[in-house]
């Protein structure tokens, strides 16, 4: 039993250094956003959609380990790791099919990795724009480029959590979940959740004959919060081809406080099915899930534009006008497991006292493994 209590918390320990690494892909989010808001919300949400998908299938799964009921003032504290895996289909996306301002350059090959995708430096985004460098000459002059960001390369997301249950009248539970705030290097979540199960096998004949079949159902909602510090972009950094610089004419705007906020929200509805047994547990569910992720970046932002006071040797500039504060808003919904594509889910429970180590698997979209560890008194 010792050596399950260490290697979860090692599991719990690798978890958060791997959602930091993860989240550690974000630093390139200021780069994103030089080339306009509405380029960068275009993009971001593609390259983000698997982490808010994955975020919200964690939030989603690892309510219960058991189809089963505490009866009044009978409780549960479970310690939990899940960890949702991404589709192949979501680890690329297709730059030339989105609505990208008409001065990007689309690269021939414009698949980009998503947050889940493998490892290494996206397409470069060129921004060009049609000058008249002497009268009557046109030329396309680059005043941008950058590489989209590659991904994480892990291809899951991981998210661990304490979930407890009481046991109230009339065969009802009520759950809950939080996380304390955690810190790993400059990023910071947190978690909370509510939730209930309803024993209906009460109202069933035959169940009721049966003690150790359980039929329930249940409703679990959560909400992260993660904040995440960027690596900050200045004027100074911004690079075009062939060019000398950048006019820095931001006076009085600090580059330094740029970070990122993420919400994830998740709704979940199960049918559960169960047999309990003296120390081994098998459940079993069926069920929908709804989440949404609000996406917000904070701070100043340069957005170049191109000088072309000297037609012969035009420069990319910042100004006071081009430089945007908080200019990231968006949403991004998921109805993974649905209506329309239930969730399923399968989990076996071992009990050892008023000690429980219990695992399940979650089939969906985005599908989840759950392992937890906790202490039961029924």
């Amino acid at each position: 039993m010792k050596k399950t209590v260490k290697n979860f918390i090692l599991g719990t320990g690798l978890s958060l250094l791997a959602l930091g690494t993860g989240f550690g892909q974000l630093d390139d989010i200021g780069n994103i956003l030089t080339g306009g808001v509405n380029d960068a919300e275009l993009v971001l949400t593609e390259y983000l959609r698997p982490l808010a998908n994955s975020l919200g299938a964690n939030l989603n799964g690892g309510w219960y380990n058991t189809a089963k009921v505490h009866g009044t003032l009978g409780f549960d504290v479970t310690f939990t790791i899940s960890a949702s895996f991404a589709p192949d289909a979501a680890k690329l996306f297709d730059l030339s099919k989105l609505a990208l301002s008409d001065n990007v350059l689309i690269p021939s090959d414009p698949l980009s990795p998503t947050f889940s995708g493998e490892k290494g430096s996206g397409p470069t985004m060129t921004y060009q724009e049609n000058v008249e460098i002497a009268p009557g000459v046109n030329q396309n002059v680059t005043y941008l480029e950058y590489d989209l960001p590659g991904g994480t390369g892990l291809g899951f997301v991981p998210s661990p959590m304490i979930n407890a249950g009481i046991g109230i009248p009339k065969g009802f539970e009520v759950m809950g979940r939080f996380m304390p705030r955690l810190r790993y290097g400059g990023l910071s979540t947190a978690l909370w959740g509510v939730g209930f199960k309803h024993d209906i096998g009460q109202w069933i004949p035959f169940v009721k004959r049966l003690p150790i079949l359980d039929f329930t159902i249940m409703y679990g909602y959560t909400h992260l919060n993660a904040n995440a510090e960027l690596t900050s972009i200045s004027p100074d950094d911004l690079t075009a081809p062939d060019f000398p610089g950048i006019a820095d004419n931001t006076t009085g705007i600090s580059w330094s406080d740029q970070n990122l906020d993420l919400v994830t929200q998740g709704h979940t509805a199960n049918f559960l099915v169960g047999a309990t047994l003296p120390v081994v547990s098998f459940y079993g569910g069926v069920g929908i899930s709804i989440t949404q992720t609000n996406l917000k970046a904070n701070g100043y932002y340069p957005i170049p534009t191109l000088n072309v006071d000297n037609p012969l040797n035009p420069y990319p500039e910042v100004t006071n006008q081009s430089a945007i504060k908080d200019p990231i808003d968006i949403e991004i919904k998921n109805q993974d497991g649905g209506t329309t594509k239930p969730r399923f889910n399968a989990g076996i429970r071992f009990k050892f006292a008023v000690v429980t180590i219990h695992f399940d698997y979650t089939y969906a979209n985005y599908s989840v493994a759950t392992a937890g560890l906790g202490i039961s008194l029924r």
